[in-house]
This record gives C-alpha cells, sequence and structure tokens, in this order.
C-alpha cells in the first residue's frame, strides 16, 4: 500500500516538473519576441534587434518610404497645376495698354475743352500737359499780327485713364475732330511682375532669419554684421515694392497721349492726291506768297516813307543850285555861239565854158 502511494507521489512530481519545464520555454519565446520587436529606446538604434524582427522593420521602412514617395509625387502635381496657372494668369492679367493720338480741329478751344471734360468724365487725371502756338515758327513775327491776332495753336497732353474704360476713352477722344494718326500698343509685364513677387518672398524670409539670428547674437561683432545685412536686404525689399508699385499702378491706369493741332482747313483722305485738290493747294500757297510779300512791303513801308521825305528834302534843297548851274551853263553856251564870225553864203561859181 505505501509502496503504491510512493509511485503516485513519482508521478505527480514528473507531471509538475514536465509542467514547469513547458511555462519556462513559453516564457522564454514571449520573451525573445517582445525583445526582437521592441522599438528602441533612447540613445538605442537598431542594430540591437534581432534577426527575426528586421524584416518587419524593413517593411516598416518601404511603407515610409512608399508614402514619402506619393506623397513627394502629390506635391509634384499640385506644384505644376500652381504653375500651369500661374502661367495663365501672366498671360492674360499684368497687361500695360498705351495709345497716342493726333488730331486736327478747326475749333481749338472747344476741342481741348471737350478732352478735358471727357478725362473727368472717365475718373482719369492730368500726367502732363502742354500748350504752344505757331506764331514765332512761321518765319515772320508780325504774320499774326495782320491775320488780327489769329495762331494756330497745339495741345499735348499725356493723361492716366482707368484701364477697364480704356477702349471707351480712346473711341470718344477720336470724336473731338479729326484723327490723323492713332498709335496704341499693350506690354506684359507679367514675367516680370511675378518674378519680382518670388524674389520678394525669398527676401522676406531670409529677412525674419537674420531677425532671429539678431536676438541670439551675443557679441557686438556678429550684432554688427548682421544689422548691417538686415539693412540691405531692407533696401532690397523697398526697391522691389517700389517697382511692384509702379506695375501696379501702370496696369490700373493706362497711358493716353493726345495732340490737338488747329488748322484752318480739315482735308479729307481721299481728297489728297487730286488734282482738283492739287490746283487748290497750289492756289493757296501763291495766295500766301502774295500776303507774304505784301506783309514785307507793310513792314518796310514806314523806312520806305522815311527815306522818301529825305529824298525829297534833298530835292528841293538843291533846286536853287540846281536852276543856277543849268543858268550859267545856258549863257556859257549861248556866249560860246555869239563868239563865232558870222560867215557869208558863197555863190556857186558860173561856168564860163562855151557850149
Amino acid at each position: 500500500m505505501k509502496r503504491f502511494e510512493m509511485k503516485k507521489l513519482g508521478i505527480v512530481f514528473l507531471i509538475a516538473c514536465l509542467l514547469m519545464t513547458g511555462c519556462g520555454s513559453g516564457d522564454g519565446n514571449s520573451s525573445a519576441y517582445k525583445e526582437a520587436v521592441r522599438e528602441p529606446s533612447a540613445g538605442e538604434g537598431f542594430d540591437y534587434m534581432t534577426d527575426e524582427a528586421e524584416p518587419a522593420v524593413e517593411e516598416a521602412q518601404d511603407a515610409a518610404k512608399s508614402d514619402d514617395a506619393n506623397a513627394d509625387a502629390s506635391n509634384s502635381s499640385e506644384k505644376n497645376t500652381q504653375q500651369s496657372n500661374t502661367t495663365n494668369r501672366v498671360d492674360t492679367e499684368k497687361l500695360v495698354f498705351r495709345c497716342s493720338m493726333s488730331i486736327d480741329t478747326l475749333e481749338y478751344a472747344d476741342s481741348v475743352k471737350s478732352f478735358r471734360n471727357l478725362i473727368k468724365k472717365y475718373d482719369g487725371f492730368v500726367e502732363n500737359e502742354n500748350e504752344s502756338d505757331d506764331g514765332a515758327a512761321n518765319g515772320y513775327y508780325y504774320y499774326d499780327e495782320m491775320k488780327q491776332g489769329k495762331r494756330h495753336s497745339t495741345y499735348t497732353a499725356t493723361v492716366r485713364i482707368p484701364s477697364a474704360k480704356y477702349d471707351d476713352f480712346c473711341e470718344e477722344t477720336g470724336n473731338i475732330g479729326e484723327v490723323r494718326t492713332r498709335n496704341a500698343n499693350v506690354e506684359n509685364v507679367s514675367q516680370s511682375y511675378y518674378n519680382l513677387q518670388a524674389e520678394l518672398e525669398v527676401l522676406e524670409a531670409k529677412y525674419q532669419r537674420y531677425l532671429e539670428m539678431l536676438k541670439k547674437a551675443t557679441t557686438t561683432k556678429d550684432i554688427i554684421e548682421i544689422e548691417n545685412t538686415i539693412t540691405s536686404i531692407e533696401v532690397q525689399i523697398n526697391q522691389i515694392k517700389t517697382q511692384l508699385n509702379r506695375y501696379d499702378n501702370d496696369v490700373a491706369y493706362s497711358y493716353v497721349s493726345v495732340t490737338i493741332k488747329e488748322v484752318e482747313k480739315i482735308v479729307q483722305e481721299e481728297e489728297k492726291g487730286t488734282i482738283s485738290n492739287a490746283f487748290s493747294g497750289s492756289m493757296e500757297a501763291f495766295g500766301e506768297v502774295c500776303h507774304s510779300l505784301f506783309i514785307v512791303f507793310i513792314y518796310f513801308l514806314p523806312y520806305l516813307i522815311v527815306i522818301l521825305v529825305i529824298l525829297i528834302i534833298v530835292w528841293l534843297a538843291t533846286m536853287p543850285v540846281r536852276k543856277k548851274h543849268k543858268a550859267a551853263k545856258k549863257l556859257a553856251k549861248q556866249a560860246q555861239e555869239g563868239a563865232k564870225p558870222n560867215r557869208p553864203v558863197e555863190a556857186a561859181p558860173e561856168n564860163t565854158e562855151k557850149k
């Protein structure tokens, strides 16, 4: 009986030992797995990971690289889209319009007044203007006096008009007289504008970094060098902003240059070169020449009158002398004739020969 109980105790002991060995083996495998897959702590690299954990880490890294590649591709596509949009915007937005016109008019004062009213109507402003006449340019300054002050005046001006109203303004300006010449052009400043904007962004970011460096600077030398650099960057930023403002103003307000000339006659283009117009022009030129000669005569008339008066005075003053001289000459001639002897007229000799 005791022997049987001892066998039972031995069997129970063996089973307990086996169970303890299995549990220990399971714990060891669990510990090895945890050691293999655990993340490295601070100061600990991936060299301490077991061979079983490396494939999993490599897969994680590959997945991360794939995500980064997808992100880069997405950013690249987005950047290309932005560049495409920017290119479209460059081609259409930053445009500077310029127009110059030369206008002939018979009613100079009314035309100039109408033009100034148009400037107010379209919310523009005059950048510069000038008025002149051809009184001193025709060769004779007295020419205008004979025409009772009539002068051919000329008005020139450069005005700025809101670009949205540019076409309407130019069209109405052409109605104040006879348009002789008209030149228009458009300048695209988009590329220069956006290049300056990009440069400005870079300089502003650089400016902020130097401000942070200035806060951390400790030596006088570093502080001076950083401040000099900041000053240089500020100058560049101000120059770029000034140029951008100029571009904005030019884009917002177009340039229109107008010359208004006063003329005596409006000649249509289709009339030029015809025989009748050539004859008419020739007669007008002949009339102008005769008029100019008459003006010259009138101009020198006072001098001619003075000279004529002087000649009359001299003639009257010398009249007695001339009379005495004439009388003396007459007496001398008579005396010369009286000094000659009177010779009789000889008769013709008779013919004594007998026939």
